[in-house]
């Protein structure tokens, strides 16, 4: 893991690279709690909650890690907030730009954006 020097605080890390196994990982914000399991050369599956931009908000996180056979993950009214704030940041510009066409297309794209972080917030919680 090679962090990004001046890019901590607040428990959390942002990571600058981070291989794990044949994938490479690039700018993925790692909770310091979560990171204290992630020892090289260990076997660690981790659940990644996937953002659609490098912003704040909707940068890529380390949501929960398994090693030893356990799991541990951040806690799920983080996890939720987190989804809530992203489903926001997304679906109110979508749903006012293609309202302004198509007023039912403008709900259907809040809908399924609102949808897709309610799936990942689901993955994440049974990993």
């Amino acid at each position: 893991m090679a962090e990004d020097p001046g890019k901590t605080g607040g428990g959390k890390t942002v990571v600058s690279a981070l291989d794990i196994g044949d994938h490479h990982l690039r700018k993925i914000l790692v909770p310091d709690y979560l990171r204290n399991y992630m020892v090289p050369g260990e076997h660690v599956r981790v659940a990644i909650s996937q953002g659609l931009s490098q912003g704040l908000i909707t940068r890529p996180f380390i949501a929960a890690v398994e090693s030893d056979g356990k799991k541990h993950s951040i806690e799920r009214g983080t996890l939720i907030f987190a989804g809530v704030a992203k489903t926001l940041l997304y679906a109110i510009p979508v749903a006012a730009i293609f309202s302004a066409f198509f007023p039912p297309l403008g709900i259907a794209g809040a809908a399924a954006i609102g949808y897709y972080y309610f799936k990942e917030i689901l993955a994440i919680s049974k990993f």
